[in-house]
């Protein structure tokens, strides 16, 4: 046996990895067993403090009371001014929730999923909403009909709102880096997704099945020692044809749009989710060597 193999073997819990991976067949050896670190999920963690800096920055520019409980044409004139610049900070706040999510998709990491955008969207719309129901709000009851009883929107909230969304997308990004096991049997990959309580799955690949592994480890992850192995299965590597469409007059218009919209950055390499891939793992180059080493003992079986 490998020296590699047989290190990993003496070092894995081996009794912790069959109550984990309850599809491990008995005549099955676990070899490596782990999962994803904290710092390959720092984008999300550095994106929950943008999201809280952005509320706390707009708290802190909003949040500006002049002439409050004084009577009097000069007061009221203030508390006019006061809301105007309410006003236009409220739907400020829109535009720049737009930007990050924007550029958030466009860069094109762990954070540029369809959900996260989604997130940032909503979040950068409940103060305009919010706002724009104490307007209908106002408008009913000065028509003389039954309005909303929607609570005035206030600019303190902007800090409240903060910290509920942050502490929301935290603990998102907790559940997402702990719902994820992996164990390297000689025979095969699990990969194991447990959402709390709610969901359970266990995607295998097996060794002698797979085309190749790859390795993706960034700069960051160099330094503090850790990657992503990448199962390659036959049909990755099968090319995709090229289609090429003509387009005229306002398909053209169409398509810029949807690039404004949709556009992201192009990486060459691989793209594979936590759930398809060994994500964020310790020692990445180690697990790669052990797997190979794997697959080419099975490759030598089959062989014979």
């Amino acid at each position: 046996m490998n020296e590699i193999v047989s290190d990993s073997i003496d070092s894995i819990n081996e009794d912790l990895a069959r109550k984990k991976f309850s599809l491990v067949d008995v005549d099955e050896t676990p070899i490596w067993m782990g999962s994803p670190t904290f710092l390959s999920y720092s984008p999300r963690y550095v994106l929950t403090a943008i999201i809280f800096l952005t509320h706390f920055i707009f708290y802190r520019v909003a949040v500006t009371v002049y002439a409050e409980g004084k009577e009097g044409i000069f007061y009221t004139f203030l508390r006019l001014i006061d809301q105007l610049f309410d006003l236009i900070d409220v739907f400020a706040f829109i535009i720049v929730m737009l930007l990050i999510a924007r550029i958030n998709h466009f860069i094109n990491i762990s954070t540029s999923n369809f959900k996260t955008t989604l997130f940032l969207l909503v979040i950068g719309l409940v103060p305009s909403i919010w706002y724009m129901a104490n307007v209908i709000d106002w408008i009913l009851l000065l028509l003389g009909k039954e309005g909303l009883n929607i609570p005035e929107w206030f600019d303190t909230w902007f800090l409240g709102l903060g910290i509920i969304n942050a502490i929301i997308f935290l603990i998102y990004t907790l559940i997402s880096q702990f719902s994820y096991s992996y164990l390297i049997t000689e025979k095969n990959i699990f990969i194991k997704r447990k959402i709390l309580f709610f969901y359970n799955s266990i995607t295998v690949f097996s060794l002698d099945e797979l085309a190749n592994l790859k390795t993706q480890i960034s700069f960051l992850g160099k330094i503090m020692g850790y990657g992503n192995i990448l199962p390659i299965a036959k049909e990755d590597l099968e090319i995709e044809p090229q289609v090429k469409i003509e387009r005229v007059g306002f398909q053209k218009v169409i398509h810029i749009i949807k690039l404004f919209i949709s556009y992201k950055r192009v990486k060459k390499e691989l793209q594979k989710a936590p759930s398809e891939c060994l994500f964020g793992v310790r020692k990445p180059m180690m697990v790669y060597e052990l797997a190979n080493e794997l697959m080419d003992e099975n490759n030598a079986e089959i062989e014979i």
